[in-house]
């Protein structure tokens, strides 16, 4: 089900795919980026450390600095949650499903990450000093409500993909914390110009699958419109990506970070009815910024020579990240797909995405969207 810009008003009543980002799921779905399949246990460990560890997650995110988040503890639960969750729907796991779905209520009966001590809003952490500010090495209070906003992300999409599995009582106890969650955290998140593009494609997944889970098309119908604008703002008829592509000696190693979720946003986007690929103004773009990637791969002092822009950027060389964003893990895949672009390989990036298992900046995997076509 395809359509153009104009069609996202006439198919505000349409109900969304079954699961999120497909009507269908296929087989590859089942299998994580490391080759694992899934496990009741691990997903329900993860869901367990996010309920206990709340508190502790919290402290670590205030210890950060502006080019360092203390996050790795916290966000390694985000990934077999999101990924047993797609896979639980491709196979019809329902004990699966269910062991997720009771770790999500226990959070939310719990009311967890919600008023831990010394957790910020995104209000209050504007109150401090802005990152980069005083030094790079110097405390960045955005990013505690940043990657709680984040965690909110990945588990809404959980919800979404597994919302046919849901019971009443399933809904009962959960929407009302999403809502506390999605008002706190999320919408804030949305409602601020990060001035690229960044994880979710801005939080625009994030509210598809809010819209999903509530079964709001309105709201979605406002999202897939709101995106295409925030696209068109940000992805430069270059390529370049505004202050993703021109942060400094990391320019393209956030071009890259951007352009993964831009890219899988434009996949799930179609599926609820709105081609970006094809949209006269964004598609030429999004092909633009694929090349850019590619040039960046080949020539990183070619793609560098755009220079800086704005504050957030470092010109230290032993900061530098010059290859393909290790969580870039649906990159490769849209742009051979969609584009014909094979990209070359990014040697770092090959080396460190072998350790992810799942996307937490896209909330999907590629390759299990394109498993069933």
């Amino acid at each position: 089900m395809e359509g153009t810009p104009g069609d996202v008003a006439s198919r505000s009543s349409a109900a969304p795919p079954k699961f999120f980002i497909a009507q269908t799921l296929g087989p590859s779905c089942a299998v994580d980026e490391r080759g694992n399949g899934r496990s009741q246990s691990a997903a329900a460990a993860a869901l367990a450390r996010l309920n206990t560890n709340s508190a502790r997650y919290v402290a670590d995110l205030r210890r950060s600095t502006s080019l360092t988040v203390n996050h790795e503890a916290y966000s390694a639960n985000w990934q077999p949650v999101l990924f047993n969750s797609y896979a639980a729907a491709a196979t019809a796991d329902a004990p699966l499903a269910r062991t997720i779905i009771d770790g999500l209520k226990q959070l939310a009966r719990n009311q967890r990450y919600l008023n831990e001590p010394g957790l910020l809003t995104r209000a209050q952490a504007m109150q401090g000093p802005p990152c980069y500010s005083q030094g790079a090495n110097t405390p960045c209070p955005a990013h505690t409500p940043r990657f709680v906003a984040r965690m909110y992300a990945n588990l809404l999409i959980s919800a979404a993909v597994l919302e046919s599995f849901m019971s009443d009582d399933d809904r009962q106890v959960l929407i009302p914390w999403f809502d506390q969650g999605y008002r706190k955290f999320v919408a804030p998140e949305l409602a601020a110009d990060p001035g690229g593009v960044y994880d979710f494609a801005n939080m625009g997944l994030t509210r598809l699958a809010y819209a999903a889970l509530k079964k709001d098309m309105g709201l979605a119908q406002r999202e897939l419109s709101a995106r295409r604008n925030d696209f068109l703002k940000h992805i430069e008829a270059s390529g370049y990506i505004s202050e993703n592509s021109y942060r400094g000696v990391r320019g393209f190693w956030y071009h890259t970070y951007g352009l993964d979720p831009a890219l899988s946003y434009a996949l799930v986007a179609r599926e609820w009815g709105v081609n970006y690929f094809t949209d006269p103004r964004l598609g030429p773009r999004l092909a633009a910024a694929v090349q850019k990637t590619e040039l960046g791969i080949r020539d990183h002092a070619a793609f560098r020579a755009v220079g800086n822009r704005g504050s957030s950027f470092s010109t230290d060389p032993a900061d530098r990240l010059d290859f393909v964003h290790q969580y870039a893990l649906n990159l490769y895949a849209i742009a051979a797909r969609e584009f014909g672009v094979r990209l070359p390989p990014s040697p770092m990036h090959q080396r460190l995405s072998r350790l992810e298992r799942y996307s937490t900046i896209s909330g999907l995997s590629a390759r299990c969207y394109y498993s069933n076509r």
